[in-house]
């Protein structure tokens, strides 16, 4: 049984040693059947162990095949108990306390099927329990086997996670590219914007505000969508400037209405780019908001219990089915959703739903 936990050990180690390139491995997809590789090497370590000890030790070679073949079976259970079962039932759903306990009665099942099954198929008339080394042995081999078990059950897990993040990330990237490929010479049209607003601006006020908008809207995806984080008042600097734009188009008759407090306060936080213009732009797309009576985008936020609360709420379209029966998702929201499942994990909730023809968006941020 020595043999066995020195074993166990030295795998583990060599295990964590190499835990980081085993890792980038699975990312690549170049080991992908590293789990099973890994449970056939603990099925012939253990099974070559318990062969040579019951051999070893038993009066006769029949004894010893038949202990081994009931010792192999009952554990061939325990291991695909825990591994299979277990752990995606109990420890991926965060039920820690479960897991634990259905473990410890796995383990305390198998312990006992041991002191009662091995006499009758061993030389042995009873195991003693006074014989401390014999029950010393049967508790090391269920302990090794529920925790080997246990051991690449939640490192697979832990790998699946890092798996789907890293996957995430490089998702985000690409669209982050895409993205700037798509641009046709964003910084010439910049200047050249700029240029025809300085000379409008003392011949059509109406017109050099439109310009002025549509430069600060260039500027911020030129600019600001690159960055990790960018502050609340930028944010709702450039959801103005959209929302400028439309009140420009309609001449200052749509019922858009922004709710938030100071610039010094907006200062003092920062979120991903595009989090919230995102929403304020669905809104738009989706309201009929100009060409429909009485429709109407409110916007607001304010800090809540430790939450950054943005909300939007906005008529819904008599003419476009664009509440839940499809969605409600125009360009952007999953790329959205992506974002937020990368930037805040378990920090962020995102609430949409529609009620008598008004459709609700509410984004919690925990700060």
């Amino acid at each position: 049984m020595l043999l066995i936990i020195n074993i166990l050990f030295l795998l583990i180690a060599l295990r964590l040693l190499f835990q980081k390139k085993i890792l980038n491995g699975l990312m690549n997809r170049k080991w992908t059947n590293l789990v099973n590789i890994q449970h056939v090497i603990f099925c012939i370590v253990y099974i070559s162990a318990i062969s040579y000890i019951e051999i070893s030790t038993q009066q006769t070679l029949l004894y010893g095949i038949l202990n081994i073949v009931f010792i192999v079976s009952i554990n061939a259970v325990l291991y695909y108990v825990c591994y299979s079962r277990l752990v995606p039932a109990f420890y991926e759903t965060n039920k820690y306390s479960e897991y634990i306990l259905y473990a410890l009665l796995l383990f305390i099942f198998s312990v006992l099927l041991r002191i009662l099954i091995d006499p009758l198929i061993s030389a042995e008339t009873s195991v003693n329990p006074a014989d401390g080394l014999s029950l010393i042995n049967i508790y090391a081999s269920q302990s090794i086997v529920l925790l080997v078990a246990s051991f690449l059950g939640i490192s697979k897990h832990k790998f699946l996670i890092e798996s789907d993040y890293k996957n995430l990330e490089f998702e985000k990237t690409e669209t982050d590219l895409t993205l700037i490929k798509s641009r046709i010479n964003p910084h010439f049209l910049l200047n050249t914007l700029n240029n025809i607003y300085a000379g409008s601006y003392r011949e059509n006020s109406a017109s050099a505000d439109a310009i002025l908008n549509l430069s600060q809207l260039l500027q911020y995806v030129i600019y600001e969508t690159g960055k990790k984080r960018i502050s609340l008042s930028k944010e709702f600097e450039m959801i103005t400037a959209l929302a400028g734009l439309y009140q420009l188009k309609f001449k200052d008759k749509l019922q858009i209405k922004f709710h938030w407090q100071s610039d010094e306060f907006l200062d003092q936080f920062e979120i991903p780019p595009s989090i919230y213009f995102t929403l304020f732009e669905n809104a738009l797309k989706h309201s009929e908001i100009g060409t429909e009576k009485d429709s109407f985008i409110d916007v607001s936020f304010e800090i809540i219990d430790n939450e950054m609360v943005f909300s939007v709420t906005n008529s819904v379209s008599t003419k476009n089915k664009t509440g839940n029966e499809y969605g409600y998702k125009g360009m952007g929201m999953k790329d959205l959703e992506k974002v937020l499942i990368i930037e805040f994990p378990k920090k962020h909730v995102l609430t949409q739903k529609e009620l008598n023809k008004t459709y609700f968006s509410v984004l919690k941020i925990k700060i």
